[in-house]
């Protein structure tokens, strides 16, 4: 590039050539000029990388080749120890395990199945399904009760609840109250108790051995009882029969079972009677 200055009474100087030859006012002069060019060029270099900058487009789009992606950073995360990944679900059973007052869901399960709840339970307690519980459970390693075991513990829980419940009926505060005033105090037997409770003997000695009070056997009922209660039922038969229009049960017999061929179990339900006494008295009489 040449830069030519007019100067009175004087030449031009050539920039790259004639330095030398050039008057010192004629270098001030060219070194002024390439400072203004220099700073021109730096001018629109800057002005163009701000204008290429405002116009940049993000990455992925048409014009990202203008924007190179940033560079990742050397960044590194460092876990020691292990860790569990908790999602919604899993959050929210943990703290349906913590409602029920135990640290964690594993320690809930294994405490509540060696306490033979059974899946269902365990899914009421913690709001869920029991697909959820057993995969809980076999995540976890443990095995559930049988479902034979569960039931028979929950109907053992039930018939505690009527018991206790009879009990305080009665005027008892607990049932063991009520079996040592029964069983100790007034000497009952096992078959009075559970007629007074409502359930079969063989409960009422397993709760006794449970509690740990003895067994009263029923003492021998003496001959004048014996022949009161056999002649009460001796009259109620007669009764009925006397309503069906017979006069003795030899009668019936002959009308019922010979003439018109009822059945054992018709005419159980017409006379109202056990079929112990019904069939003796048809062996007595020779009837088939």
């Amino acid at each position: 590039m040449r830069v030519h200055h007019g100067l009175s009474g004087g030449s031009s100087c050539d920039s790259r050539n004639d330095i030398a030859t050039c008057t010192s006012i004629q270098v001030d002069i060219w070194v002024v000029a390439k400072i203004e060019l220099d700073a021109s060029r730096q001018m629109r270099q800057t002005l163009l990388e701000q204008r290429i900058q405002a116009h940049a487009a993000k990455p992925g789009t048409p014009g990202a080749c203008i924007t190179p992606p940033p560079a990742p950073l050397p960044r590194t995360l460092t876990l020691q120890g292990g860790f569990t990944v908790l999602d919604s679900d899993q959050r929210r059973l943990q703290r349906q395990a913590h409602a029920q007052g135990y640290s964690d869901l594993h320690s809930y399960l294994q405490a509540r199945c060696q306490q033979q709840a059974s899946p269902a339970q365990l899914a009421s307690e913690l709001a869920t399904t029991t697909t959820v519980v057993r995969h809980l459970l076999d995540m976890a390693d443990i095995t559930p009760s049988p479902r034979q075991v569960t039931a028979a513990r929950r109907r053992r829980t039930c018939t505690d609840q009527h018991l206790a419940a009879r009990a305080r009926e009665l005027g008892f505060p607990s049932l063991q109250t009520y079996l040592a005033d029964r069983a100790i105090t007034r000497r009952w037997p096992t078959t009075s108790i559970a007629s007074e409770l409502g359930v079969q003997p063989a409960t009422v000695r397993d709760r006794l051995d449970q509690h740990r009070q003895p067994r009263q056997r029923a003492t021998i009922r003496p001959h004048r009882a014996i022949a009161r209660q056999t002649a009460c039922w001796a009259g109620k038969r007669q009764a009925r029969l006397a309503e069906l229009g017979f006069a003795s049960v030899e009668e019936y017999l002959r009308v019922r079972r010979v003439e018109q061929g009822w059945s054992l179990r018709r005419m159980l339900a017409e006379l109202q009677v056990g079929p112990a006494w019904l069939k003796d008295k048809m062996h007595r009489l020779g009837i088939p």
